[in-house]
């Protein structure tokens, strides 16, 4: 199976090296760490960029985003080692943390990690207007986001949990499992949930017009909707047409459970 398309760029715009020589003390918390708020259109992006800690994301009620983040950590001084930052980008909007000598924009991101540095992690709570996009990317934590508009979703070491009301839809993780749940599946909308190490599964409602893709190197394949298989080289591997076929559905894992679900209507898998 073929590695998620981010990991090269993330790879090569991450640099990590040794963790901090200090010796680790208590656990020190900062809440409200950082906060900024601006107003986006709807149809716009936002983009969040962090190297160590979870990104939840959520729509709120107006025409503002507002991003707020705890820190925690045990070694170093984050105030000397960790800046975050959020801007304007025409319509669009950037939220980064960045540590040591990183910079961050939309197309490169990267952070250095050094032994004068700080193990300090950044938990970014977003809320952002109806109808703005969401383009979220973390190395290590859990990316969460709950939208009414398109969402690319990666990270390398975490869970990945999206739902979502309008697509494409795109989650990637390395080590770490896939949760997408589309509550309508119309238009040009498409998933691709991926993993190497943990579950991806995708929920839809009923009735689904999809082309599936469903593979897994070692676990198991299941769908719970009737479907016309096209094609089904192994135990591991299915490609099937539900409807028309006309949007597509990919989901992927080298180790663990992949499945295409039933969505309730309160968001949870149908019996």
């Amino acid at each position: 199976m073929r590695r998620p398309s981010f990991l090269a760029s993330l790879l090569v715009a991450t640099l990590l090296t040794a963790g901090c020589d200090e010796e680790a003390g208590p656990l020190q918390v900062r809440e409200n760490a950082f906060m900024w708020s601006d107003r986006v259109p709807a149809g716009a992006t936002v983009a969040v960029r962090s190297m160590n800690g979870d990104i939840e994301v959520a729509v709120g009620t107006d025409d503002t985003v507002r991003v707020s983040a705890r820190i925690e950590w045990r070694k170093g001084d984050p105030d000397k080692a960790l800046r975050m930052s959020g801007s304007r980008q025409g319509d669009d909007a950037l939220i980064c943390a960045v540590w040591g000598d990183g910079s961050c924009s939309r197309e490169n991101y990267n952070a250095k990690v050094d032994g004068k540095g700080t193990d300090a992690k950044v938990f970014f709570k977003v809320t952002v207007p109806a109808g703005v996009k969401l383009d979220l990317q973390g190395i290590n934590g859990n990316v969460t986001a709950s939208a009414s508009a398109p969402v690319k979703a990666h990270t390398m070491n975490g869970d990945v949990r999206v739902a979502t009301a309008v697509g494409p839809v795109d989650g990637q993780t390395l080590n770490g499992s896939v949760d997408i749940r589309m509550s309508s599946l119309v238009g040009t909308d498409s998933v691709i949930a991926t993993t190497l190490n943990g579950s991806a599964y995708v929920y839809l409602p009923e009735p689904v017009d999809a082309a599936v893709d469903l593979s897994v190197g070692n676990g198991s394949v299941t769908i719970e909707f009737p479907v016309t298989i096209t094609d089904q080289p192994s135990k591991r591997s299915i490609r099937a047409v539900l409807g028309a076929g006309s949007r597509t559905v990919h989901a992927r894992s080298m180790n663990g459970e992949v499945a295409l679900r039933r969505l309730a209507s309160d968001g949870t898998s149908r019996p």
